[in-house]
């Protein structure tokens, strides 16, 4: 007695065990009325690689997204509509262009904080007339970074990485049938995926999709 007892008292509260975990998936999808957007991230330097064909270096992040509308009206899809989020230090960043991380004449960006150098600089992102994710403070980052930024004119670009960058990317363009692409951010520092957020901010509303369900 006491044996079925315990094995019903299992059975009972497995299914509050399963509902209670969280899951985490580089997938993460979210719609509204007029679209469906599907992003998937790939954050390592291997795979990034493997989904361009040539290494781009460290720090590029890609999202692969798919943006599908719902109804008959055409809606205008542009990358810079999409914001990454890394909600453990607030840090947001929109997408580059090819041309930005590649390209001829690259930027460097120094943080006169701790005379950090880097060669692929974060578009900053305005909110309320804050500027963050550039170099301003930011939800979970509340010290301002300042930077300094300088056009390097020896830096010839690398042909073979911008022409695979421009050949996947997410073209804007306006559309009533679904449009997929890649987009392509550079992250600082180690971010766990679950700190991970995509937000769309465009012409049909405002979505946050999260990587941890």
């Amino acid at each position: 007695m006491r044996a079925t007892f315990v094995l019903l008292t299992i059975v009972l509260s497995a299914p509050a065990i399963f509902a209670a975990k969280k899951v985490i998936s580089p997938t993460t999808s979210a719609g509204n009325e007029d679209i469906d957007i599907v992003a998937t991230i790939s954050l390592t330097e291997e795979e990034v690689t493997q989904k361009l064909g040539v290494d781009p270096g460290k720090g590029i992040v890609i999202l692969q997204v798919r943006v599908t509308p719902k109804t008959d009206k055409s809606v205008q899809v542009d990358p810079g509509d999409f914001i990454l989020l890394a909600h453990d230090d607030g840090e947001r960043t929109k997408p580059f262009e090819p041309a930005q991380l590649a390209g001829d004449g690259a930027l460097v960006v120094k943080n006169s904080a701790n005379q950090k150098t880097t060669n692929k600089t974060t578009p900053s992102v305005g909110f309320g007339g804050m500027a963050v994710g550039g170099g301003g403070a930011s939800p979970g980052n509340s010290k301002p970074v300042a930077l300094s930024s300088t056009m390097d004119t020896k830096n010839q670009g690398n042909k073979e990485l911008v022409t695979a960058l421009k050949a996947k990317e997410l073209v804007a363009k306006d559309t009533n049938e679904p449009v997929e692409g890649y987009l392509y951010f550079s992250l600082d520092g180690k971010h766990k995926l679950k700190d991970l957020a995509v937000l769309y901010r465009g012409p049909a509303g405002r979505l946050d999709l999260e990587f941890e369900h």
